[in-house]
């Protein structure tokens, strides 16, 4: 199975929309997304990244779960190099390597400059919590850092320690009906990384500081099954934006401190 996470498209913060450029991303997304065999399509509840869902939405006459939790991991915090005020994930290099708790995956949020915003840590840990039942409503339970698979027909991967050792791979025969399954949730550059980092069991900090997702970036991660159904989620593609090479649509550089190559 996949879990699709698609950045919303180029975005006027001031009405909360798409700018001309983002409504442009959106359409060239929907040429791909159009294509994709979708079990569930999820939404973030704000208006720019159900701009950017819309046009695909529209075209295969289908609708999604919008989840209030799903909006940007948005708190201000006071920048210690500059003294402003922006988001919990725009630091400064010498900021958030000077902590090892950044790199944390379990106290991250516990680190000198985050500790002084509790919500940070209150507002993560209910991310994390909505993102473990989301993958659980597809049979993805959590156990300890890697998942376990429910079959719903009782399948269980039947692969031995010995097996692996032997063959260098499992005997599992994937079931069509889960492993080509996909979910595509519509969200936010921050949010993407936070849950995505709870998944693969890495601090959000390393997504959020070294990864840039540009607007309408497809992001797949893949559930990898394997000794009696364990499944570990990996990462395909980070913000993949073929899509907008195809339909000549300019790549957009929000969220980025550099150039956005468009080669």
């Amino acid at each position: 199975m996949r879990f699709v996470f698609i950045r919303h498209g180029e975005p006027d913060y001031v009405t909360n929309t798409l700018t001309e450029n983002g409504v442009k991303e959106a359409e060239a997304l929907k040429e791909r997304v159009i294509k994709w065999d979708v079990k569930d399509f999820y939404v973030s509840p704000l208006g720019r990244a159900k701009a950017t869902a819309e046009p695909s939405l529209k075209a295969l006459n289908r609708t999604a779960t919008e989840y209030d939790w799903l909006q940007e991991f948005y708190i201000p915090i006071m920048d210690p190099t500059t003294n402003t005020e922006h988001c919990t994930w725009d630091l400064m290099p010498r900021d958030f390597t000077a902590d090892p708790l950044m790199m944390d995956k379990d106290r991250w949020f516990d680190s000198k400059i985050y500790r002084e915003y509790p919500e940070i840590k209150e507002r993560a840990l209910h991310v994390y919590e909505e993102t473990d039942k989301l993958v659980a409503k597809y049979g993805y339970i959590r156990k300890g850092d890697f998942f376990e698979f429910k079959d719903p027909t009782g399948h269980v991967n039947p692969a031995s320690a010995k097996d692996i050792m032997l063959h260098g791979t499992s005997n599992y025969v994937p079931r069509d009906e889960d492993d080509k399954e996909t979910v595509v949730i519509f969200c936010h550059l921050g949010i993407t990384c936070l849950m995505i980092a709870r998944l693969i069991g890495i601090s959000p900090v390393v997504l959020w500081q070294y990864t840039c997702i540009a607007p309408t970036g497809v992001t797949i991660l893949n559930t990898e099954k394997r000794i009696d159904n364990e499944v570990h989620f990996r990462i395909q593609a980070l913000g993949d934006t073929s899509h907008l090479y195809k339909e000549g649509v300019k790549i957009s550089g929000y969220g980025s401190f550099a150039y956005t190559f468009q080669g």
